[in-house]
């Protein structure tokens, strides 16, 4: 994970955020979080996107 996606994730964990896992991509790191059953991605840049279209397989 890139300094400013720990930072975002830091900043969400006192909500209940949790990480998933992080994916290597060309672009850079892609950190995948959860709280509850609510996902959202952080990207490398540290911006987090609460309505990503991803699904997990199960």
């Amino acid at each position: 994970m890139s300094a400013e996606q720990k930072m975002a994730l830091y900043s969400l964990h006192r909500y209940g955020y949790r990480l998933l896992f992080v994916r290597h991509l060309p672009s850079g790191p892609l950190a995948v979080i959860a709280q509850q059953n609510q996902l959202s991605i952080i990207d490398r840049h540290g911006d987090v996107n609460h309505n990503p279209k991803i699904c997990l397989r199960d």
